[in-house]
C-alpha cells in the first residue's frame, strides 16, 4: 500500500511541478526583498487567490519557516477575505477578473501582486510569472514597487527577465 502511495506522490510532484517552483519563487519574494519597517512587525501573510496546487506547497514546504523574525501565514483567498491586508497576495489566472479589486484595494498598501498571465505587469501586478523556453521566470516593475515601498532584493533581481 505504501508503494502505490509513493508513486502517487511522485506523479503528482512530476505534473505539478510549475505550481512548486511558483511558491518556491513566492517564499524568495518573501524573504529577499526588502520591506517598509511597518510591514515587519506581526505575522508576515502570504494570500493566494485561485491555485489550490501553489497554495498547498505553499503551506506544506513553508508555513514552518519564518521571514526574518516573522512568523510566516499562508491564507487561501476567497471572496470573503480579499480584502484583507498581506504583505504577498499572488492572483492565478483562473482569477485575473480580480486584480483590479486586489489593486484598487492596495492602492496605499504594501501588498506585492504576484501574478501568472501575459499582460498582467500592465494591469497592475508588480511580478509576473512567465515561461521562457518551457522554463518558469518572472517579470517584475521595480517602479511599481517602489511606489508601494517595497525594493527588490539582490537575488530577486539577478533571476528576473526582461
Amino acid at each position: 500500500m505504501g508503494f502505490v502511495h509513493q508513486i502517487k506522490a511522485q506523479q503528482m510532484d512530476a505534473s505539478n511541478t510549475r505550481a512548486m517552483m511558483q511558491a518556491n519563487f513566492i517564499y524568495q519574494f518573501a524573504v529577499n526583498n526588502n520591506w517598509p519597517q511597518d510591514a515587519r512587525k506581526g505575522k508576515f501573510t502570504i494570500g493566494v487567490l485561485g491555485n489550490a496546487e501553489v497554495f498547498n506547497y505553499l503551506k506544506e514546504k513553508y508555513a514552518s519557516k519564518p521571514v526574518g523574525s516573522q512568523v510566516l501565514e499562508i491564507t487561501q483567498v476567497t471572496e470573503t477575505n480579499m480584502d484583507q491586508n498581506y504583505h504577498i497576495i499572488f492572483i492565478d489566472k483562473s482569477r485575473k477578473a480580480d486584480l483590479a479589486h486586489v489593486m484598487k484595494n492596495n492602492k496605499n498598501g504594501t501588498s506585492l501582486v504576484v501574478t501568472n498571465w501575459e499582460g498582467a505587469l500592465s494591469a497592475g501586478a508588480f511580478i509576473n510569472f512567465k515561461s521562457v523556453d518551457g522554463n518558469l521566470r518572472y517579470e517584475l516593475d521595480e517602479a511599481s514597487m517602489s511606489s508601494h515601498h517595497i525594493t527588490p532584493g539582490q537575488k530577486i533581481l539577478q533571476w528576473k527577465v526582461n
